[in-house]
């Protein structure tokens, strides 16, 4: 009788753990898949914004010097990442086909006012300091004017910034786990008992990733009617959405196994 009513409590003290283990991994993977989340669409803006950020460089009609030995001397820069001649013909033609309002305007000036210009691409790291780029550039011969938008090399920079600090935040995050998954593993712990708590306690593991697993379809659930509000929508590789789930499932085992060990 005492023996069945213990068992009893014994397991009704197992499924409380389990509820507990599993809201703690449950708001731990939710916090990661919001960041891996965070982090995808920060980086595919940012990416968008430095595929479409041009310095251009605007030529004045009263240098002789060719275009060519201007747009060498540009490339060679430090920062260039490439450099486009646009003739003012080629430049009157995109006017054309992006605002065929203002042609009109345009028109009654007479001969094409447009000038010839070149369209620089910048690196990441002439994006962090682009007067160092902007400087230089005006001394190269036949350069009338530079024009470009520095809140926007900004706001990629701080993007592609912040993208990279999840990333590393996470990636410590994983490597902290896997630190106390060998701390827990190695205290008064041998071989044989490991596989006998791996067998006998699996069950927490599999807690583990159901919350994960969990986690992942709620937020999930929470992002997807953006993707009808933007574009711009990219959900994180499944290989990062599998990590999740697995550490949810290494971190309920291993919190346990901790807990047993100091009790």
């Amino acid at each position: 009788m005492e023996n069945a009513q213990h068992h009893a409590e014994h397991r009704k003290a197992d499924r409380k753990g389990y509820r507990v283990l599993f809201l703690i991994v449950f708001a731990g993977a939710l916090m990661a898949e919001a960041l891996l989340f965070m982090r995808a669409q920060l980086r595919e803006v940012a990416l968008i914004m430095k595929e479409d950020f041009r310095v251009i460089v605007v030529l004045g009609d009263k240098e002789k010097q060719e275009p060519a030995a201007a747009l060498e001397q540009l490339r060679a820069l430090p920062g260039t990442k490439e450099v486009v001649f646009i003739s003012k013909a080629d430049r009157l033609k995109k006017l054309k086909e992006e605002d065929p309002d203002l042609i009109a305007a345009v028109a009654s000036m007479g001969a094409n006012p447009m000038p010839d210009t070149f369209e620089a691409e910048l690196g990441e790291a002439a994006l962090g300091n682009i007067a160092s780029w902007v400087e230089p550039a005006w001394k190269v011969p036949g350069v009338a004017d530079i024009k470009y938008k520095p809140l926007e090399a900004y706001a990629i920079l701080h993007a592609l910034f912040y993208s990279h600090y999840m990333f590393v935040a996470l990636a410590l995050a994983f490597v902290s786990l896997v630190l106390m998954a060998l701390m827990t593993l190695t205290y008064r712990n041998t071989l044989a008992g490991f596989l006998e708590s791996v067998r006998r306690d699996r069950n927490w593991f599999f807690a583990g990733l159901g919350a994960g697993s969990a986690a992942v379809a709620v937020s999930y659930a929470l992002v997807y009617p953006v993707k009808y509000l933007s574009p711009l929508w990219l959900w994180p590789d499944p290989l990062s959405q599998a990590a999740i789930i697995a550490a949810g499932g290494l971190s309920a085992w291993v919190i346990f196994q901790w807990k047993n060990t100091h009790n």
